[in-house]
């Protein structure tokens, strides 16, 4: 029997309010299918801080492996983020989301993805 691993997406509905729900990505082996990507960065954020309302700038998976934050979505949920949490953040249009960073602020690997990357 496959692994499972959570990965919560990020993505634009209809209204152009953003919303998230949990994916499931099997994990062959201990391992997901490969995700083809342009490149991998390391973002530290400050701490206490707020990013009001914004899209992702492109279509990326973001791990938090350092810190906490929450982010809150157009239809009003909220995800708190902390060392394990990963997110497929897809909404590119709209309203956007919200990013809180906790007091120790967040450390944070920023994964690109390639257009027709299917993260499943």
């Amino acid at each position: 029997m496959a692994e499972l691993a959570d990965v919560w997406r990020i993505f634009t509905l209809s209204d152009g309010r953003s919303s998230m729900e949990c994916l499931r990505v099997k994990l062959e082996g201990g391992r997901s299918s490969l995700f083809a990507g342009t490149g991998v960065q390391i973002v530290s954020m400050s701490a206490n801080n707020e990013v009001p309302w914004h899209t992702g700038p492109r279509r990326q998976l973001i791990a938090t492996i350092g810190g906490e934050g929450e982010i809150e979505t157009g239809d009003g949920q909220k995800l708190a983020v902390k060392p394990g949490v990963i997110t497929l953040i897809e909404d590119l249009t709209g309203k956007g989301h919200i990013t809180r960073n906790g007091p120790q602020g967040r450390l944070c690997v920023f994964m690109p993805l390639a257009e027709d990357a299917k993260v499943e």
